[in-house]
């Protein structure tokens, strides 16, 4: 698991959710509700005319404020606007408020509450949606879909062995893309990488052509091979995925990793600027800032530090918890460290159990002189043998603090061996520095 792959389920769940209608009527054979009858024949997985079919269900909603389906199938363009935008603190608030309003109308409507499950992961409020998701799955047990979303709620609370029995189920019920992207996830959490590749090519295969949800898997496929140490594999995906949607902003991206990689940084910032251009994305604005970094660009790094702060604030105020995620940015930028902290610490309070709010707990302990204390939360972290270099990288640092040199070289040369430098070219020449000192003693 890579730092830039840690937010992957909650963006599983946007991806994905654009399928919804699709899925509901692929699935007419199942036993669902009475209101699922109502939902109408969608020609693929994506609404082909965001645009008109915008004006089309807000028409139909001044013309029959009553019927609710129009409520929920706008909310369905809305999270699919979200994704091809990259705008979410501007349409997710939407999709949220008509859900709202559909389930004021009709609190039992049954599609409207599993596409609000579904947006409560993205939201971040995982406990909410892991509790609507079994209140879903207790009424028809037979519809995969909510299976999804309470695999990603359990993954985020660090449920990790349920998540697997849960994930088990859904592929039985339905094997395809979204179960089969979730079991890649969590096989690389376990520190599986072959079996995550396997599972995440099945999941590309699985989907169709030019669809969101072949490319987003083709990309993901893509980053696994590039943790993998396999630049050029991951760059022939990369392209092809270009070749196929000229403008999807998320290959561009992981392009332009390769390209970090590879130490040209030049074409990485073109890239990661592009996209950005296209997509107002934190994860590109982060690569960004990386690379300016690398590249000693301090003007373009404080103006990049001060958008990324920005977009966080603004994720927050649609509602979306970013308590773990901005707290690992700020002890990263080892800038307001006592903020940092506090959030880490809400983080690790809501999610004991998760990898990355124990890691980022850590790492803030140990940014704000308390190096002893962090060691058996980064110990935590480390607990499924994941392979995430960053955090063995982390622990190093954090053991070195504590004055256990022997434990810290150790983590150092399982981050260089797990290939930190594809996460962070600096921060790898850092870890073979420290090794070396600590080797000389």
């Amino acid at each position: 698991m890579k730092r830039f792959r840690k937010a992957l389920l909650p963006l599983l769940a946007t991806v994905l959710v654009v399928g919804l209608f699709w899925y509901w009527q692929s699935t007419a054979s199942q036993e669902v509700p009475e209101a699922s009858v109502r939902v109408p024949v969608v020609p693929g997985a994506e609404f082909v005319n965001v645009s008109r079919s915008v004006e089309y269900y807000r028409e139909q909603i001044l013309r029959h404020p009553d019927v609710v389906k129009n409520y929920v199938e706008l909310a369905q363009v809305m999270m699919q606007r979200a994704r091809e935008t990259a705008d979410e603190t501007r349409y997710v608030p939407q999709a949220r408020d008509l859900l709202d309003e559909a389930l004021r109308r009709d609190p039992d409507h049954y599609h409207a509450l599993v596409l609000k499950a579904s947006l409560l992961n993205t939201l971040h409020r995982f406990e909410d949606a892991k509790s609507l998701a079994e209140v879903l799955i207790a009424r028809h047990e037979g519809h995969a879909f909510n299976y999804g979303t309470l695999v990603d709620a359990l993954v985020e609370l660090g449920e990790y062995e349920r998540a697997i029995e849960v994930c088990d189920q859904m592929i039985s019920l339905r094997p395809g893309l979204a179960s089969y992207a979730r079991a890649s996830y969590l096989r690389e959490l376990h520190g599986d990488t072959d079996g995550a590749i396997a599972a995440m090519r099945m999941a590309a295969d699985a989907g169709i052509a030019g669809s969101a949800g072949r490319a987003w898997a083709l990309y993901q496929l893509g980053n696994l091979y590039l943790n993998e140490n396999k630049p050029d594999t991951a760059a022939y995906l990369f392209k092809g995925l270009l070749g196929e949607i000229p403008d999807y902003t998320q290959a561009l991206s992981g392009l332009a990793h390769v390209h970090m990689v590879e130490g040209d940084y030049a074409e990485a910032i073109r890239l990661l600027e592009e996209a950005y251009a296209e997509a107002p994305n934190t994860g590109f604005l982060e690569l960004l800032a990386e690379a300016y970094q690398a590249t000693g660009d301090t003007r373009r790094l404080a103006a990049t530090v001060k958008k990324i702060q920005a977009g966080y604030r603004a994720a927050e105020k649609m509602g979306e918890n970013v308590d773990m995620e901005y707290a690992d940015f700020l002890v990263d930028q080892e800038m307001a460290l006592g903020e940092a902290l506090d959030r880490a610490h809400k983080a690790y309070e809501r999610r004991p159990d998760h990898l990355h709010a124990l890691e980022t707990y850590a790492w803030a302990l140990a940014k704000n002189g308390r190096a002893a204390e962090a060691v058996p939360y980064v110990e935590g972290a480390m607990r499924l043998n994941t392979g995430d270099a960053m955090v063995h990288y982390r622990a190093g640092v954090i053991y070195a603090a504590a004055g256990q040199s022997a434990q810290a070289a150790e983590q150092f040369e399982h981050a260089l061996a797990a290939n930190l430098h594809i996460e962070s070219r600096t921060t790898a020449d850092e870890a073979r520095a420290r090794l070396a000192d600590l080797v000389r003693g």
